[in-house]
């Protein structure tokens, strides 16, 4: 059987693996589907004998999902004892509205959509070019 997810899954995939790599520790579980491809996702690693969890809230809206906001800030009880170390983040495009998020909230911008105006763009690969000389004054 093949894959079955979306185009739009597979970058924000990409976008939290390239925050919150894998190879640091970092076990990605979905945790609840907004409207879309709004989605929150918590990353759990063990630390230094602690328990990091991070709860993140990836949107391709221009403005901020209300509901997954609130379930983005509920912290989970240990039920083994351990120690808790949480974190919350939110990935959004480049321009996206993020003004009701509250202070000290981490956003990454993501690398590879941008809004222009109130439209959702690909931000394509940009090629690297040759850097141009400069003739001075002699």
């Amino acid at each position: 059987m093949g894959k079955n997810t979306d185009i739009m899954n597979d970058f924000a995939l990409q976008e939290l693996k390239r925050i919150y790599s894998t190879y640091d520790g970092w076990k990605i579980t979905p945790q609840a589907q907004g409207t879309g491809y709004d989605s929150l996702v918590r990353l759990e690693r063990m630390n230094e004998g602690h328990r990091d969890i991070v709860k993140v809230l990836v949107t391709f809206n221009k403005e901020m999902p209300k509901k997954l906001l609130e379930e983005l800030n509920k912290k989970e009880k240990s039920t083994d004892g351990m120690v808790l170390r949480y974190d919350f983040a939110v990935i959004a495009p480049v321009n996206a509205d993020t003004s009701v998020l509250p202070a000290g909230m981490k956003i990454y911008p993501m690398n590879s959509f941008e809004f222009k105006g109130n439209e959702l763009t690909w931000v394509k690969k940009k090629v690297a070019k040759a850097p141009v000389a400069v003739k001075t004054a002699a």
